[in-house]
């Protein structure tokens, strides 16, 4: 019986297309625990010295510039522009991917960014491949270098980007609605008393979780000392991520706080801590988000990037299933109105699971499954 092979593409070792990569290859392990599955960083293996510039000019910009980005994603113009050298990149890459696709001989590919997914598309074109090719978007909003003629499936994350995908000429046959993909740990629920027993959380306080994604990025430390000013009874926990500055300045300022702090690196537990607490202030990240939203979280969104994070946010209010603040104040007051007022907080968690996909991940990989056969 020849044994089934998966190839996964994504992009960076940071941020949420690289999980959503670890994600999906682990429900396909979890379905199937024979099946052969590879995960690639595609500009890693193709471009790695240019891949550690990118990475750098982009956290750069998200984090000093992000206006700067919000002007230059998904504009007409700058799709326009760049659309040659793009065609060009996914020339350049087609003979390497060919012969890694020769050597591997994956009965599916999946991509998890637009970039790997166009050379994927590309290569398939050039050499007249019949590997399917499953596109996911890990936002709410789809960018326009996601549409390939060669792509056999786009798994989106709600029914807007069904509807933009299909008015950008998409066939409607060539997409499904399986959520954004978040760990199959997210499906396993945790008792509170458990969690705070095992991390030493305090079990008589409501618990604030800040988090800015898997780079940790965000004024998390200005938002954490405003949250402790607040006159209310409550706990701060915080996920730094892998911003190890940031870890080491909660690590040398814990004293300044008086309420209970807890802070953490990149953990591999975040769903027990999400079971923990009552509200999460984070960025609007397509992967954390929909997290928060699987286990039931008043979120609070602030410091957003102009471009995908803010589209989310736009989504995600209309569905009512965020708040969303301007400024760290008004990240203050929020949190004090809806601890105090437990119908606003109840009603936000109860939106935050109506537009849960709590299962994407398996859906995703019975997806894969059923097409290779």
């Amino acid at each position: 019986m020849v044994k089934k092979r998966v190839l996964i593409l994504h992009i960076s070792k940071f941020g949420g297309h690289s999980r959503a990569a670890f994600n999906i290859k682990e429900a396909l392990e979890y379905r199937q625990p024979d099946i052969e599955v590879l995960n690639i960083n595609a500009f890693g293996y193709f471009y790695p010295n240019t891949e550690k510039v990118i990475d750098f000019l982009y956290i750069l910009t998200i984090k000093h510039f992000p206006s700067l980005w919000g002007k230059v994603y998904d504009r007409d113009s700058i799709v326009k522009f760049l659309s040659p050298p793009w065609q060009l990149l996914n020339y350049l890459s087609k003979n390497r991917f060919f012969c890694f696709i020769k050597k591997f001989k994956p009965q599916a590919i999946v991509a998890t960014q637009a970039f790997p997914c166009g050379i994927a598309g590309y290569c398939k074109s050039f050499y007249k491949l019949t590997t399917p090719l499953v596109a996911v978007v890990t936002d709410y909003y789809p960018h326009r270098f996601w549409i390939h003629p060669e792509v056999d499936v786009y798994s989106l994350g709600c029914p807007m980007a069904k509807e933009i995908l299909v008015k950008e000429g998409v066939k409607e046959s060539k997409i499904k609605i399986l959520g954004i993909p978040i760990s199959i740990k997210f499906l396993t629920s945790y008792q509170r008393k458990e969690v705070g027993q095992m991390l030493g959380l305090n079990l008589q306080l409501p618990a604030v979780l800040i988090m800015g994604g898997g780079i940790g990025i965000g004024a998390m430390e200005e938002v954490a000392l405003y949250i402790d000013r607040l006159d209310i009874e409550l706990q701060i926990i915080v996920v730094c991520g892998k911003n190890k500055k940031m870890y080491k300045w909660f690590e040398k300022n814990k004293k300044k706080f008086r309420k209970p702090l807890f802070y953490f690196s990149y953990i591999d537990f975040v769903h027990k801590l999400m079971d923990f607490c009552d509200v999460i202030v984070t960025k609007p990240g397509g992967i954390t988000t929909a997290e928060a939203l699987s286990k039931n979280l008043a979120i609070i969104v602030v410091n957003f990037i102009p471009g995908q994070e803010e589209r989310n946010v736009n989504y995600l209010l209309r569905r009512g299933a965020i708040l969303k603040a301007k400024n760290v104040p008004e990240v203050g007051t929020i949190i004090k109105r809806i601890l105090k007022n437990k119908s606003e907080l109840f009603y936000l968690q109860e939106k935050a699971g109506e537009n849960a996909v709590r299962d994407s991940s398996l859906k995703i990989a019975d997806l894969v499954l059923k097409m290779i056969g």
